[in-house]
């Protein structure tokens, strides 16, 4: 039979998009299944009523309930607020980083950095130790004052909430409007200080359309972690008054058994949280560009503001940042070396927790050795970057190497899993698998995958970093030499982008080690991880004890941290 050369054409260029299109077999074969399919189990659920038909019952009593839309409005509300002041305060951190050089400036941008990276279990531990009614800086206060009571009573509130958020999330936006602020073009700002231009007006009319896109992206990536917030809220909420909804679905699933409940709320918070994603995504994409038109600008010393009337404004701001978020974190790993002689007897100085952990003892409340607490989470991290790591790299490879169209959409389509919380993602699991002949709750291989969801975006996004620096003439020398795409990658690319992988590899093991809202809807006894562990210590009030977990805990994420940081990888 004979084919025209259109027709031969044709069937060689479908070939090659076949093959080109090999490596995203397996990634989206996983996500399919330990992604796709519990999130639309969850919408099957939440669309048909105790008949098994299509309804919209099951949404319509929720926001029929007035205290479902309340917690719907203070979810918002809550995650506007404090995107707000995690501006406010990032902001005059970003200026500083970004204007001037001093000495040891990179240490202390990586220790305000710390938060970020800590998981949200160890933010609720440390702001529980500094800030309860009894803790350090209540306890400083009424020494002070000779008081009884305590001054501050900040737990339990929305204002806990609100510190507790900007805290954790402060960190991003100095980093990410940092990185802008340092590319802009300080001609302009001249040009308008020639004209006669004051310091309020310049930055309005000369900064501020430049910095923009950072903000934008930094608020937008805040605001959908607070969101999607839950340990923060879940313990320093205090109750049904301050509640979200990723509490409530945890609380209608978990507590109250009620699943097509939360399985309507569920999409409800799922919409919200897709939309913001995208808008992000989006936001992302036209920074990155006005990042690479711009060209670094040069500092100053720092001391010539110290010198100078703004001097004690930048000492206030350091003092303020290392107010809230060094201490919070110094008191944890203080009480870790604490314990109490009897009820309600005085403090003392020890190693007991320690020793209780290494040598192996069983945990108080916890039906697992300390040890095997810290085994099960390393293991969990380690499952995350064989699984995360491999299908993050075969999704970028195909983004950045494989010409196609709409590459847009295919990008927010592999990147969903960023914008459904890890609560919505271990209530799918409960239900999809359900369905199936063997039920994965509470299996080892259920919370891996689920980690490995949460793990993957932030995989694709720190290797996309070093893929879209690799110069094309050096891929273009290897094909003109006969090197196929297999040899291409492996002999050139893979190479440059191998600090990238190694980056890649850390951060996923680093949110699998922290993540606590897919781990407390799936885990069983036998797979309690450290932030479980804390979780429930602090649930039965052994602050020591959770505070020596979350001191090991600290400490592996600082080390993560410092590899990342060392790689030169900004967080995006």
């Amino acid at each position: 039979m004979k084919y025209s050369f259109n027709e031969s054409l044709s069937r060689r260029n479908h070939g090659g998009i076949i093959r080109r299109s090999l490596p995203l077999i397996v990634p989206l074969v996983f996500l399919g299944f330990f992604f796709y399919f519990p999130l639309f189990t969850i919408l099957e659920e939440g669309i048909r009523n105790e008949a098994g038909k299509v309804s919209l019952s099951n949404l319509a009593s929720i926001l029929g309930e007035k205290y479902y839309r309340k917690v719907i409005l203070f979810t918002v509300e809550q995650a506007i607020l404090s995107t707000i002041f995690s501006l406010l305060l990032g902001l005059p951190g970003a200026y500083i980083f970004a204007r001037y050089h001093f000495r040891g400036k990179s240490f202390i941008k990586a220790v305000f950095t710390v938060p970020f990276i800590l998981p949200s279990i160890i933010v609720v531990l440390g702001f529980v130790i500094f800030f309860g009614n009894n803790g350090v800086l209540n306890r400083a206060l009424m020494n002070l004052l000779g008081t009884d009571s305590p001054p501050l009573k900040i737990l339990y509130s929305m204002k806990a909430i609100i510190l507790a958020h900007t805290f954790y999330n402060v960190p991003i936006c100095i980093r990410i409007i940092a990185a802008t602020w340092s590319t802009i073009n300080r001609n302009i700002e001249k040009a308008a200080m020639s004209l006669g231009a004051g310091p309020v007006r310049r930055f309005i009319n000369a900064t501020l359309p430049q910095i923009w896109p950072g903000i934008v992206s930094s608020a937008s990536l805040v605001f959908i972690f607070c969101f999607t917030s839950f340990a923060v809220v879940l313990v320093l909420g205090g109750g049904p008054k301050y509640s979200t909804m990723e509490v409530e679905i945890y609380r209608l699933a978990k507590v109250s058994l009620d699943l097509k409940g939360a399985s309507a709320l569920a999409i409800i918070e799922a919409s919200f949280s897709i939309a913001f994603m995208f808008l992000y995504l989006k936001i992302q994409e036209s920074t990155r560009y006005i990042e690479r038109r711009a060209a670094s600008a040069e500092t100053i010393p720092l001391i010539n503001a110290i010198k100078s009337k703004a001097g004690v404004l930048v000492i206030i701001y350091f003092l303020a940042m290392v107010f809230l978020v060094i201490s919070p974190m110094a008191s944890s790993v203080y009480y870790s070396f604490l314990k109490r002689s009897g009820w309600g007897g005085r403090l003392t100085h020890t190693l007991d927790w320690y020793i209780k952990i290494f040598t192996g003892q069983q945990a108080s409340l916890v039906p697992v050795r300390y040890l095997g607490i810290i085994k099960n989470s390393i293991f969990f991290g380690i499952v995350t970057i064989g699984v995360s790591l491999p299908i993050g790299l075969s999704i970028t490879y195909y983004l950045h190497r494989v010409g196609i169209r709409k590459t847009g959409f295919i990008n927010a389509l592999l990147m969903l899993p960023l914008g459904v919380s890890s609560i919505i993602l271990g209530f799918g699991y409960i239900r999809a698998y359900q369905l199936l002949p063997w039920d994965m709750t509470g299996r080892w291989y259920a919370i891996g995958f689920a980690h490995s969801v949460v793990a993957y975006p932030f995989v694709i996004r720190t290797l996309s970093t070093v893929m879209r620096k690799i110069n094309p003439s050096y891929l273009n020398a290897a094909r003109s030499l006969g090197a196929g795409p297999w040899r291409c990658f492996w002999h050139v690319e893979f190479p440059i982008i191998k600090p990238g992988v190694v980056a890649a590899a850390t951060f996923a093991f680093a949110i699998s080690i922290g993540e606590i809202n897919a781990t407390i809807m799936l885990y069983n006894p036998r797979y309690i991880t450290l932030p479980i562990a804390i979780y429930r210590m602090i649930a039965s009030y052994n602050y020591f004890g959770a505070c020596a977990l979350g001191t090991i805990l600290i400490g592996i994420c600082v080390f993560v941290f410092i590899v990342i940081d060392k790689m030169g990888f900004e967080i995006q």
